[in-house]
């Protein structure tokens, strides 16, 4: 699997330790519909859609301090380029955006390491 953001990647295939969690890609395909789509007096639908559009939901494993500024950096401009293996597509690359990054403070060990939790954030294509 390829999950490149920004030129960070996010599977960190050189390390063998994703910032990715188990479970944590989620990809869906939103339709993006002509305002004239809605159903009519007799129920039909009228779909009309003028584009589609890719959204990936991502869920990052506990991530070290250092770790987690790495994401937070690759995510934070106004548009990302990512490249990733989409389930309709294979390989792509797509300028896509994020908004609403939450993260919360989970511990710090004994040896002096913070620890981050709940890292999730949207990838929408632009």
């Amino acid at each position: 699997m390829t999950f490149v953001v920004n030129g960070v990647d996010f599977m960190n295939t050189a390390t063998g330790r994703p910032y990715i969690a188990f479970n944590g890609l989620k990809w869906q395909r939103n339709d993006i519909e002509s305002p004239k789509a809605g159903r009519t007096m007799d129920g039909n639908m009228q779909r009309g859609r003028i584009g589609t559009k890719i959204r990936m939901d991502v869920t990052c494993r506990p991530l070290t301090a250092s770790e987690l500024q790495i994401v937070l950096n690759a995510i934070y401009p106004e548009y990302v380029t990512v490249q990733y293996n989409d389930p309709m597509s294979g390989l792509v690359t797509k300028t896509m955006y994020s908004n609403n990054n939450p993260a919360t403070y989970l511990m710090l060990k004994p040896n002096g390491t913070e620890w981050w939790n709940g890292v999730t954030f949207p990838l929408v294509e632009r």
